[in-house]
């Protein structure tokens, strides 16, 4: 599963840019800040030893190999910092830049593919609904980032695997296990740690 490795990855270039410019933090931040990505990995556990670990291999595509679990994580980490250096008083401007240039090339990648995507209606509204959530969540990170702290906020945003969970449970009625219970609880402690910053 690399999921976990890939929001360690998107946390640790911000938190990393955050401290060397200068940001500090106090005995609540330096408890919440490791907890959270213990918190990560633990809701991202399955309940057998090994489901956690990251396959070598594609879906469908026996013996190649994969990208680095890193690899994702990356991208998502320099997209956090490049929104949070904006200066202020563009306002929502780089987010709107952002999602013009990536809404173009998606649409020009799907017109090329069309007939090999089918015209399935249920999925491509799907995808229009998770664009529309991401731009919202983009947003937000972008008004807590500029009112505190990046590497408070970019912490918080790489918890994003217990929404999965919660969701999983909500929806799918998929059950919770020991270990990412211990997690959930371990994200909602770091949460309200750095909160208090």
């Amino acid at each position: 599963m690399s999921s976990p490795i890939t929001a360690l990855v998107s946390a640790m270039l911000p938190v990393g840019v955050g401290l060397v410019q200068g940001e500090r933090m106090g005995l609540a931040g330096l408890i919440g800040l490791p907890l959270a990505p213990a918190a990560v990995v633990l809701v991202s556990a399955g309940h057998g030893a090994g489901s956690a670990r990251p396959s070598r291999t594609a879906p469908g595509r026996r013996g190649r190999r994969c990208c680095h679990p890193s690899a994702p994580g990356l991208p998502i980490a320099l997209q956090l910092v490049l929104l949070y250096q904006t200066p202020s008083d563009s306002g929502v401007g780089p987010l709107i830049a952002g999602r013009a240039v990536s809404s173009a090339v998606t649409l020009a990648a799907t017109g090329l593919m069309l007939r090999r995507l089918g015209a399935e209606k249920r999925a491509y509204a799907m995808s229009a609904a998770a664009g529309v959530l991401d731009s919202v969540a983009n947003l937000l990170f972008l008004l807590a980032a500029r009112s505190g702290d990046l590497a408070i906020a970019a912490v918080i945003t790489a918890l994003y695997p217990a929404g999965t969970i919660l969701l999983a449970r909500s929806v799918l009625a998929e059950r919770i296990h020991c270990g990412q219970l211990i997690g959930l609880g371990a994200a909602a402690v770091a949460v309200s740690l750095l909160a208090l910053i």
